[in-house]
């Protein structure tokens, strides 16, 4: 076994975190001296809580379940008072019930499932409910967007990776139009990833690969995508940043990272503007109540910029009643009413005359949709960044 490309651990000393990521599985005894030295000096410098970050680790055999059992018993007799925390993802299935039965043990350490609730949003946005509103707004947004794609540098033949996935019709879409070498689409969401692979089953399609995961902490490689998108996604997550990096790490040097988001508080609708308008302004606070800002399609360009990406390219689509099929753009509206009066409302604790007034104003949205007379705008923000070549050392 070659340990050194198998796994990596670091100590982190700021965090007081030891991060071990890969694979950890050795053959012999020896192959763990590196690790047993990390988390050794690790546990003699610290005072409080020592975390072990294991989000990453993919796989461990049974000689190092052991080897970390026994730091964890060594831990508890020579520092009583230190306490230990093993941070894990339900992306490694086995991870919470392996490493919860060393907490039955060893009463000093416990197991963090950090992505139970990782971000504020998410029983609101992980579940099959959404299903309806994705399926809708993918219907009309392509038809815009499949150009847009060749401007931001998608054409044939790229290894593209879909970070984010939802139901996976956006990748399937990319399939058809641009014919990947490699497609590789991520989500959190079981019910997304089962809709998404069902579909591509029914489609004939074969060679995209789904993927369950966390965007913050991809099982993908660095430098492995020519491609990167990430749509309509950034918004829904209180800590963006932590999702971005991730993004630029995975894509390689030259490649362009893609992202669209909404800027909710300019959609409108006339007639009846006043209430189109109070029925966002309200929808906008509900969301940011769970850490989420669908007004944050500008900012990319910044968020880009700070990261390093070079040749930011920002632009938007205005999807109107003018430019779009009116009862499909009516149609991603009542969908909206439907999960924002319903789900959202449920989980926000929003009053019942509040919901009232809401299930008024998306009707307003869709009469002006729908009006001979009327005008309706839903804004998505377009933008993309190339990650930067190596500098080369003179």
């Amino acid at each position: 076994m070659d340990s050194a490309q198998a796994y990596s651990i670091r100590y982190h000393e700021n965090n007081q975190e030891v991060a071990l990521e890969g694979s950890l599985r050795p053959q012999h005894a020896g192959d763990l001296d590196p690790v047993r030295q990390c988390l050794a000096e690790a546990a003699a410098s610290v005072r409080g809580t020592l975390y072990l970050n294991l989000k990453r680790l993919r796989y461990l055999n049974h000689l190092a379940f052991l080897e970390l059992a026994r730091f964890l018993d060594h831990c508890q007799r020579e520092w009583p008072d230190l306490r230990l925390k093993l941070v894990v993802s339900s992306a490694v299935p086995w991870a919470p019930i392996r490493f919860g039965h060393l907490t039955e043990r060893f009463p000093n350490a416990i197991v963090e499932q950090y992505d139970k609730a990782f971000y504020p949003g998410q029983g609101v946005i992980e579940n099959d409910q959404l299903i309806p509103v994705l399926r809708t707004q993918t219907n009309i947004v392509w038809a815009h967007e499949r150009e847009l794609l060749h401007r931001h540098g998608l054409r044939h033949g790229l290894r593209v990776a879909d970070i984010c996935c939802g139901i996976g019709d956006f990748a399937v879409l990319l399939h058809k139009e641009f014919k990947p070498e490699v497609i590789v689409a991520v989500d959190h969401s079981r019910p997304f990833l089962q809709y998404a692979i069902q579909m591509a089953k029914e489609f004939g399609i074969a060679d995209i690969e789904y993927h369950y995961g966390d965007a913050a902490n991809l099982f993908l490689s660095s430098n492995t995508f020519d491609f990167v998108t990430s749509r309509l996604s950034l918004q829904i997550f209180n800590r963006p940043e932590l999702i971005l990096r991730e993004l630029l790490r995975i894509c390689k040097p030259g490649g362009r990272v893609y992202l669209t988001n909404e800027m909710m508080s300019h959609n409108y609708g006339y007639p009846r503007h006043e209430s189109v308008s109070w029925t966002y302004a309200q929808t906008l606070k509900m969301l940011a109540s769970l850490g989420m800002d669908l007004s944050i399609g500008p900012k990319m360009y910044s968020l880009l910029t700070d990261l390093g990406f070079e040749d930011v390219q920002m632009e938007q689509i205005g999807i109107t009643n003018t430019n779009t099929v009116v009862e499909d753009f009516a149609r991603v509206i009542e969908s909206w009413e439907e999960y924002i009066t319903g789900e959202l409302s449920t989980a926000t604790q929003t009053p019942r005359e509040v919901v009232e007034r809401l299930h008024a104003g998306f009707q307003d949205h869709v009469y002006a949709i729908r009006s001979r007379r009327g005008f309706a705008i839903w804004p998505i923000f377009v933008a993309s960044g190339r990650k930067p070549l190596p500098t080369r050392s003179t």
